[in-house]
């Protein structure tokens, strides 16, 4: 065993400086990679704090980095028709009515683990210019929420909602699916620009 390994040491040396650097590239892509998941914003779109039109939207910071809220879109379809409209100005709110101007919008930064609200349904239908009556909301097919950030890149998400009625009547939203669905860059830009030029 020996004698082999000393007549082909020369081939044992390079078999294992292959294999030892095979292991650090393993490493190193892990390493990354858990830094880059770190790193990657993580937005969520939720509904709680009520129900019916009083149930509040929610955008939770999932990431530990910090995410600048820079606009919020509503889509709101029906048979007929898409009706987009941007709704990041709390504008149900008069400036005498605010304790600081900076309440009036929902932009600014969002800390990793932190929430925001969006308003109630019934103040975002208002903020979009839209009817919160009960037979106008009978001809909405789904209701869809997309978030627009920024970290040191682009960062969006979205969820989809269908109104539907509980037991009681009263109407609800519920989800298409539970998870929020991340937007990548260039698709957050293709919404932006598509909204602004349906007039949002």
């Amino acid at each position: 065993m020996f004698d082999w390994l000393s007549e082909h040491a020369g081939a044992v040396q390079a078999i294992a400086s292959i294999v030892t650097a095979v292991i650090w590239l393993v490493y190193l892509q892990i390493l990354v990679g858990g830094i880059r998941r770190n790193k990657r914003a993580w937005l969520s779109i939720n509904r709680g704090a009520g129900d019916g039109m009083d149930a509040h939207v929610l955008v939770t910071n999932l990431g530990n980095e910090p995410v600048y809220l820079r606009d919020i879109l509503m889509k709101v379809r029906t048979d007929d028709k898409t009706t987009p409209a941007f709704v990041t100005e709390r504008q149900e709110y008069s400036r005498e009515e605010l304790d600081d101007a900076l309440n009036g919008t929902l932009q600014g930064p969002l800390q990793g683990g932190a929430y925001r609200s969006l308003g109630d349904l019934r103040e975002i239908f208002h903020r979009a210019g839209l009817s919160a009556e009960p037979e106008e909301l009978e001809k909405i097919n789904e209701i869809e929420f997309v978030v627009f950030g920024a970290t040191h890149t682009t960062a969006g998400a979205c969820k989809c909602y269908c109104i539907g009625r509980d037991k009681n009547g009263s109407i609800r939203l519920d989800p298409k699916r539970m998870q929020t669905r991340r937007l990548s860059r260039w698709r957050c830009r293709r919404i932006a620009r598509r909204a602004a030029a349906e007039g949002a």
